[in-house]
């Protein structure tokens, strides 16, 4: 976790990008994490390594996308990212490949699915395994929502754009009838209509991209420790104490952890998902249902241990699959 928090976090080794703001270091190595030459991670599985920018020839893949529990934050190499055990567990020959984005929200994943969709052989199938980020956002000020959902960090590109031409950034302001000043947050369901329509609106786009490419989608509803059981196993609740200690998670985002919240949130998207045609999969209950109570599955609240990233895997090969 050192190592992400290193050169991937908000303050490190990010590159700035056009459409989707920020995306991973370009041509990365360490022990822990490798990216290809435009920023996407390696899946390292069956004796090869695969990658969005780096396919070697490859006839057929599987993609599955989403933000950082994608992108395998916790992994303590690309052997042990969620692409990566799919990969290596799934019996059908083609490879999963790692379209997750660290801090990403929806509007993210659609872009740079759609901005790199070109380098991609056959796709065979795609998992879209997201729903934090965008109700974790939802709580912003509806000037930095805009359209299109907002997305972390936009406090410094907004505070950035205001110092380079503020009497710009102050029309828009006034166009869009908001003052400067924050506004209170909406209430927690508020912010699940918001998450969820935005979610949805995006879903649909994906779905056309699926169906004109010939390919299977299934929209999973990432688990978080607290929608998995109430208590985690002892290491986890470890960690989450010291985690607690260093940060305000469960300030900021403890309402979300709340039972209530994911069900009416997973409600939501699962009535809008199945309305659409596209198989929706709520994970957390897959996974409450199989793993024992001392199971150590989280390295935080959102993102997996190695044995959590194959254990998950797992469960996420036999629900796709009927197994």
């Amino acid at each position: 976790m050192a190592d992400y928090a290193g050169d991937f976090a908000d303050s490190g080794n990010i590159n700035w990008l056009p459409y989707v703001m920020y995306f991973h270091p370009f041509g990365y190595r360490s022990d822990t994490v490798s990216t290809d030459t435009s920023g996407f991670r390696y899946t390292e599985a069956r004796d090869r390594r695969y990658s969005v920018a780096d396919l070697g020839g490859v006839d057929a893949v599987r993609v599955i996308a989403g933000s950082s529990t994608v992108f395998g934050i916790g992994a303590s190499r690309d052997r042990h990212t969620l692409a990566a055990r799919l990969t290596e567990n799934d019996p059908r020959p083609e490879a999963w490949v790692n379209f997750g984005g660290r801090s990403f929200n929806s509007t993210q994943e659609l872009v740079l699915f759609t901005l790199n969709k070109h380098r991609l052989p056959k796709v065979e199938e795609i998992v879209l395994l997201s729903g934090f980020n965008d109700l974790g956002l939802a709580r912003l000020p509806a000037r930095m929502r805009g359209e299109h959902g907002a997305f972390f960090m936009c406090r410094d590109f907004f505070d950035a754009m205001s110092r380079k031409k503020p009497s710009t950034f102050t029309s828009w302001l006034r166009g869009r009838g908001e003052r400067e000043e924050d506004e209170p947050p909406p209430s927690m369901a508020e912010q699940i209509d918001y998450a969820a329509g935005l979610t949805l609106r995006h879903l649909d786009v994906w779905r056309a991209l699926a169906a004109d490419m010939g390919a299977t989608l299934t929209y999973v509803l990432q688990p978080l420790a607290n929608w998995v059981r109430a208590t985690g196993s002892r290491e986890e609740e470890a960690l989450f104490a010291e985690l607690e200690q260093r940060g305000s998670f469960t300030q900021t985002y403890g309402d979300i952890l709340a039972a209530d919240t994911h069900r009416t949130y997973a409600q939501r998207l699962r009535a809008g998902a199945e309305g659409m045609g596209v198989r929706f999969v709520d994970l957390a209950p897959v996974i409450a249902a199989e793993a024992a109570p001392d199971r150590w599955l989280f390295v935080d609240r959102i993102h997996f241990t190695d044995d959590g990233h194959d254990f998950v895997a797992k469960l996420m090969l036999r629900t796709l699959t009927g197994g």
